[in-house]
């Protein structure tokens, strides 16, 4: 009589367990809360994305802290808002916009409504729902406020990728040596950099989603209590023409050359 392995049979019970879990846990997400308002629309202005937020119960004035800096476009100052949101509330946040954006998946199809391109993932809504469950369980940490120095460094490497076709961080001595050439920073410094999104509020989903990425990495940096400065660029990545991208630095202290 031929017999079944014990090992293959163990095996066999933590593949089922594993699957089972996982769909327990998405049907324990209800997505009949998730945000009405399309906050991630694309072209919104930055008064518009915080009047969309205001209706969905943000306290939009007060996290909005690059509504009066003029050296940044409305969708840089959108991106900021959008790291105030889940800072502030990450609990909130996962209701109303992970939720949206769990809905908006067909397996590894990602359909954006109103718009017709279909985004092909690597994972599916499996790191959507995983960010989900982080979220609920993230205590909220300080605000990020907008610097020049550090706009400056994001600028400086956003024209770089550009006039490269470049990818990655190295670029220009590494992200160290980008952001000393604008002010001094101490402990801790980061950098996000997101492709060709829909919209700002786009970039900040995808970055913590962080498909594909198998350590989060780019979640763990919007996520990091202790920073508290961050700049943004904006820029169009020739290998990205369908949308936008974005480069972003963030440092728990910053002082800008004089």
């Amino acid at each position: 009589m031929n017999r079944t392995p014990a090992f293959v049979l163990l095996l066999l019970f933590f593949l089922l367990l594993h699957t089972s879990c996982y769909r327990i846990m998405l049907t324990r997400i209800d997505t009949a809360g998730m945000s009405r308002m399309r906050v991630g629309a694309p072209g919104l202005s930055n008064m518009e994305y915080a009047r969309r937020l205001s209706a969905d119960g943000w306290p939009a004035d007060s996290l909005n802290t690059a509504a009066a800096v003029g050296y940044l476009n409305d969708d840089e100052k959108n991106l900021i808002l959008a790291h105030n949101l889940v800072r502030h509330n990450p609990q909130k946040f996962a209701e109303l916009y992970v939720t949206e954006y769990i809905a908006y998946f067909r397996g590894r199809e990602f359909h954006y409504p109103g718009l017709r391109k279909i985004l092909l993932t690597r994972e599916g809504a499996r790191p959507a729902i995983d960010l989900y469950h982080q979220l609920l369980r993230t205590e909220p940490m300080d605000l990020l406020y907008p610097t020049p120095g550090l706009h400056k460094s994001a600028r400086l490497y956003m024209d770089y990728l550009i006039e490269n076709d470049a990818r990655g961080h190295d670029g220009l001595g590494g992200i160290g040596s980008r952001v000393s050439q604008f002010g001094l920073w101490k402990t801790k410094i980061g950098e996000n950099i997101s492709y060709g999104n829909f919209s700002a509020h786009d970039a900040l989903l995808f970055l913590l989603i962080d498909d594909q990425v198998r350590d989060r990495s780019h979640r763990k940096v919007i996520l990091l209590p202790e920073f508290r400065y961050v700049g943004t660029a904006k820029g169009m990545h020739p290998s990205f023409p369908a949308g936008h991208s974005y480069v972003i630095n963030y440092a728990d202290y910053f002082t800008e050359h004089q």
